[in-house]
């Protein structure tokens, strides 16, 4: 009876903004091994239509305080209800240069009228970038010398095969981007 009851009555629906006029989920997980042990495990439905993410995070850590041969684990689980504007994912891609910028994390968690992220991820097409491979390039925002806000741009991602620092705009890091990306793809 208690397999039963699991099956239906412990869950509870994941809700939507109301007034939300496309109630679908994007539901994504994601899987890390660290070389010291730990164990992430992770959840995420977010829904593009209202902007709603729901994020679930289990850390497995190994027990110190048990002997090392019993093979112990300490889990923690952490559950999330926030938004893509803080979160970035879920915010539609922002056509620049003829290339696709998807929205980072927000700088501040608040609500704003114009979104503020932290950077973003740089694609050739306005598809969400899932693996390294589909980024084009990243651009980034920074403090310049006399504290005003000033860009970053780079080829590529993990490590950057080019960078320039210092760029007056997100539209100028892009130009850099488009041009660099045609003049590598020139080369013979």
């Amino acid at each position: 009876m208690n397999n039963l009851r699991h099956a239906y009555l412990y869950w509870q629906p994941v809700g939507h903004l109301s007034g939300c006029r496309r109630p679908a989920w994007d539901v994504q997980t994601f899987s890390l091994e660290h070389s010291s042990g730990i164990s992430e495990l992770g959840m995420r439905a977010v829904c593009w239509g209202c902007g709603t993410v729901h994020d679930l995070t289990t850390r497995i850590t190994p027990d110190t305080d048990l002997d090392a041969d019993a093979g112990g684990m300490r889990s923690e689980a952490h559950q999330r209800l926030t938004a893509t504007w803080v979160t970035g994912y879920g915010q539609p891609a922002i056509k620049a240069a003829g290339l696709w910028l998807h929205p980072g994390p927000a700088v501040l968690r608040r609500p704003a009228t114009i979104p503020d992220p932290v950077g973003y991820f740089v694609t050739t097409t306005p598809d969400t970038p899932r693996t390294a491979t589909d980024v084009a390039g990243v651009i980034t925002r920074n403090r310049g010398a006399r504290g005003g806000t000033v860009w970053s741009a780079g080829i590529g991602y993990d490590p950057p095969t080019a960078t320039r620092h210092g760029l007056p705009s997100r539209g100028a890091a892009a130009r850099w981007i488009a041009a660099t990306i045609t003049a590598q793809a020139a080369r013979p």
